[in-house]
């Protein structure tokens, strides 16, 4: 049964200032599902919690259809390899899994830098959209980029320090803007492989607070203890939804795997999802719910 526990944890009050500009938690996936933050004050730099009343329409929706960044799909219409080249997936073609469960299908590409090393002296070159290298360069030019004391290349790949999330690669031109055409944002493209998941409200799994995208997800057992938070929220009325529980800003419970390795820590800070933390060995299978 999910039972509430006699034990208690304090709450994460997120302080104006404290992330210096940016939001510390893992909202990126928030961002990709289309669901709009909403700011306690407009100084903070995480948001209270994020309205997806979209993910509501379709949890309360039997239609046979698939979702992405805000299309629909019906079944047999594919996404555009464009939309999703850059995550290494292609030929996404929306299909019913299973009675209820409607999802992608997608093939996985295998860029070819990571069966054979490069050569001596070379690196491989990038693009912004692209998965795989778009060649092998051994006689780099003058033109570099110097980015958090590292010196880049033209066509390397770099990760800015001061922003999340950031993808760039060195290009002729570049000033120290993280902008296009130099940088954009990371997406993640959890409703091509988690439509179900979604739907249901389970909750997004990260190995580290400082990833952008989930690791896994996971879904309800009847076997967790809800840990109440020791101090009351600010905001009662703001809740998680974990499947058809719902949890008060604090609340939270772990998990541990039959085998004991596995270590799982679920929290409710930004509704309306639960944001959890696990280990490499922790199960990625869903169970059912």
């Amino acid at each position: 049964m999910f039972a509430l526990g006699l034990c208690f944890l304090f709450t994460v009050i997120h302080v104006q200032g404290e992330c210096s500009g940016s939001c510390n938690e893992p909202t990126l996936f928030y961002e990709n599902l289309n669901c709009k933050p909403v700011f306690a004050s407009p100084d903070d730099c995480c948001p209270s919690h994020y309205n997806c009343s979209l993910i509501e329409e379709r949890a309360n929706s039997d239609a046979e259809i698939c979702y992405f960044r805000g299309k629909t799909y019906n079944p047999g219409e594919s996404i555009n390899d464009d939309e999703i080249y850059g995550n290494c997936k292609v030929g996404c073609t929306c299909r019913k899994k299973e009675p209820g469960n409607m999802g992608f299908t997608c093939a996985v590409l295998d860029c070819p830098e990571w069966l054979h090393q490069r050569k001596p002296g070379c690196y491989f070159k990038y693009e912004l959209d692209k998965c795989c290298n778009v060649g092998e360069v051994c006689e780099p030019s003058n033109v570099t980029c110097k980015v958090d004391g590292k010196t880049y290349h033209v066509g390397q790949e770099f990760d800015p320090s001061n922003i999340k999330c950031t993808k760039c690669i060195c290009q002729n031109e570049f000033a120290g803007k993280y902008e296009a055409p130099f940088c954009k944002k990371r997406s993640c493209i959890e409703e091509v492989s988690y439509q179900k998941e979604i739907k249901n409200f389970c909750a997004p799994s990260y190995i580290s607070k400082d990833d952008c995208c989930p690791f896994s997800w996971i879904c309800p057992e009847d076997k967790d203890t809800i840990v109440a938070a020791k101090i009351q929220a600010k905001t009662p009325d703001l809740k998680c939804k974990f499947g058809q529980h719902h949890l008060g800003i604090g609340d939270a419970f772990n998990r541990t795997s039959d085998n004991g390795k596995g270590k799982l820590s679920c929290e409710c800070i930004i509704p309306p999802y639960l944001t959890c933390i696990q280990n490499y060995d922790y199960p990625t299978y869903a169970p059912e719910y």
